[in-house]
């Protein structure tokens, strides 16, 4: 057989399996249009008339069904379909095109798996070495593959903004930290070594109330991360210094809770913003002689803005 006329028996046979897979019966196969529906439910970027156009196209007479293989075709991702015939089956990038377009892309790949099915070698072996080869169609990068790299990637946050205590004697402080978030076995959960610093400078200076304050944080967090968010906890160490007219020296022991949100900027650089809630086991209180007090927060909450570089291993 020669390779022209191998061609359009080919693409006749896949657009017969099309046909015969998608309807109820052969007789309404007869007097209907072939209807391909997806098996999981999702619709497909091209209409079965544009697919049975794009099979017609490769043969000059109607298609016998007699031997077809079962056609099925699915979603496989938002720019991608599975394209299955027998036993065999591909995953085909659509690259952005529907339509016609597409239906030209699935049918090509139709044609190449049914001259590859097992079934169809048997139907036209002695003719098979003279097969006209078939242009690779390339395995595509789906949303899923793209969001398991960007879940196994690990990220360093720079981070700053303000923060302040809920009782009145808690003064605002300013916040610096920088956070090293580590997947875990390449899925969601995430461990965050982090460290921080937090600073409300001096303040009724020259007084008796003159008062300052230099935190530092030490924090093992873990937790996950959900699309573009991060949740995050665990326990902070906190050393501390105290200045002013009564100077005092110590460390705060507590937990931290952390939710932030990234926003792509660059392929690696990601704006983010967040919120962090602390609670300590103890607090430090000085007390002024004219009544008035400071103290470090017993539940301290902070909103702080910065940048992420993200990068896979």
């Amino acid at each position: 057989m020669y390779p022209a006329a191998r061609n359009r028996f080919v693409a006749g046979l896949a657009f017969a399996g099309l046909t015969v897979a998608a309807t109820a019966s052969p007789a309404r196969a007869e007097t209907t249009e072939p209807q391909v529906t997806p098996a999981e439910g999702g619709a497909l970027p091209f209409t079965n008339a544009e697919l049975e156009q794009a099979l017609l196209a490769r043969i000059l007479t109607p298609p016998d069904a007699t031997g077809a293989l079962r056609t099925q075709i699915e979603r496989a991702g938002p720019d991608a379909v599975r394209v299955q015939v027998g036993a065999r089956s591909r995953v085909v990038a659509l690259a952005g095109r529907s339509g016609a377009a597409a239906a030209r892309v699935v049918a090509l790949v139709i044609a190449e798996l049914v001259s590859a099915a097992p079934d169809s070698s048997a139907i036209d072996a002695p003719s098979a070495r003279h097969a006209t080869p078939i242009p690779p169609v390339a395995e595509p990068t789906t949303s899923l593959a793209t969001s398991r790299r960007r879940t196994a990637a690990t990220r360093l946050c720079l981070t700053g903004g303000v923060a302040k205590g809920i009782g009145d004697d808690e003064l605002f402080a300013g916040t610096v930290d920088v956070d090293l978030v580590l997947p875990i076995a390449g899925g969601r959960l995430r461990l965050a070594p982090s460290v921080g610093l937090a600073m409300t400078p001096t303040t009724n200076g020259g007084t008796f109330d003159e008062v300052s304050f230099l935190g530092a944080a030490v924090r093992v967090l873990g937790g996950a991360t959900l699309g573009p968010f991060d949740l995050l906890a665990g326990p902070v160490l906190s050393p501390y210094t105290i200045g002013g007219t009564t100077p005092h020296d110590g460390v705060l022991f507590g937990g931290e809770l952390v939710a932030r949100a990234a926003a792509p900027l660059a392929k690696r650089l990601w704006l983010v913003a967040g919120a962090r809630v602390d609670g300590y086991a103890d607090r430090a209180r000085v007390h002024w002689a004219d009544g008035r007090a400071y103290a470090t927060p017993r539940v301290s909450v902070a909103i702080d803005v910065g940048l992420a570089w993200s990068w896979t291993s």
